[in-house]
Parts: C-alpha cells; sequence; structure tokens
C-alpha cells in the first residue's frame, strides 16, 4: 500500500514538473499591406511578433493604416498577468504617431468560444516618446486558456518634416500561478505517508 502511495506520488511531482509550457495557437494577421510577411516564433512561455511592412508616412504608399495580431494561449495551469513589449524598431518622426490597445479574454479550452474579457493596456507613441514600451495586464480572474488582441493603428499625414510611424517587434510574456515545487510536494506526501502508517499502528 505505501508503496503504490509513493508511486503515485512520484508520478503527480514528474506531472507538475512538465506543466509549464504554454501552447500558442490560431495566429490572425490583419490587414494588409501592413500585415504583410508578418511571422512569430516562441518557446517556453514566451512569444515574439515581427512586422516588417508595418510602416506609414514618407517611407511608404500609405499614410495610416491599422494592424491587428490575435492569437490563443493554452497554459495548461492558471494564467495570472499578460506580460507585453513594444519595439517601434525605429524613431516616430514628424507627425507620426502609434496607438497600441491589447485585450485578453478568457478562451474556453474546449470549444474555442470567447468568454469575459480580463484585462487590457494601451499606450501611444509620438515623436516626443521613446521607441519601446513594456507593460503588465493582472487578469480579472485565473483561467488556463486566453484570447489575445493587439492593435496599432499607426498614422503620419503628410507635412514638411520627415513624417514617419512603424512598428517591427512585439514580445508577449505568459505569467502562470505559482505551483509547489516538486521537493515540497514530496516532503507533504511523505509526511502524509508517515500519518497514514501511524494511524494503522
Amino acid at each position: 500500500m505505501v508503496r503504490t502511495k509513493v508511486i503515485a506520488l512520484a508520478a503527480l511531482v514528474a506531472a507538475v514538473g512538465a506543466a509549464h509550457a504554454v501552447t500558442f495557437s490560431n495566429f490572425v494577421y490583419t490587414s494588409s499591406p501592413l500585415s504583410d510577411g508578418a511571422s512569430q516564433s516562441f518557446g517556453g512561455n514566451s512569444i515574439s511578433f515581427f512586422t516588417p511592412n508595418a510602416i506609414v508616412g514618407d517611407a511608404s504608399t500609405l499614410r495610416s493604416g491599422n494592424l491587428s495580431i490575435q492569437y490563443d494561449a493554452d497554459a495548461g495551469v492558471s494564467v495570472v498577468s499578460v506580460g507585453v513589449l513594444v519595439s517601434l524598431g525605429a524613431p516616430v518622426l514628424g507627425s507620426g504617431t502609434v496607438n497600441f490597445t491589447e485585450k485578453v479574454w478568457e478562451l474556453d479550452c474546449n470549444t474555442g468560444q470567447t468568454l469575459g474579457l480580463l484585462g487590457s493596456i494601451s499606450h501611444s507613441f509620438d515623436v516626443n516618446s521613446g521607441t519601446v514600451f513594456s507593460g503588465n495586464i493582472s487578469l480579472s480572474s485565473q483561467v488556463k486558456c486566453i484570447r489575445v488582441l493587439k492593435s496599432f493603428d499607426l498614422n503620419a499625414p503628410d507635412t514638411n518634416d520627415l513624417d514617419i510611424a512603424a512598428v517591427a517587434v512585439v514580445n508577449q510574456s505568459i505569467q502562470t500561478a505559482p505551483v509547489p515545487e516538486p521537493a515540497t510536494l514530496a516532503v507533504l506526501g511523505l509526511g502524509g505517508l508517515i500519518v497514514s502508517r501511524r494511524r494503522r499502528k
């Protein structure tokens, strides 16, 4: 009986140790031509998006446009917050502006249906701001699956100056609820075994 409990405890520890990787899926980029050539790379709990053609103004045929990036994430454990870092790649020039908004919804892990809004964040770039923004969205409730929508409104009206607005890289990290370390679980499990043996005696 004791051996069976030890084996079950070992299996639990192994399962907890492997439960941290986030699965990213269902990538949707809109709209062309700002979304042309967009791609992503990911590993662990982080993902990066690359948008080489998200540019408006004097360096483009467009003076304004919207770029949207949507994806789903299944953490397997409770997500508590979503970290975001936006890099324009180059300073906004002249009349250029980039207005960034990100929204996070709860996602039904089985049906893929969006449920309630869990949190959002926004930031505006202009000629007086830096080229990098980082922030954190603390979710209103802890869920395992989320849908994230990033939206960038780029504008660069024509003036006598050099007018440019662009977005190059967006990084994302998914923070999950802390899980007891395997060593802690092992100690708790062994304590339970000792108590159960003493009760039998």
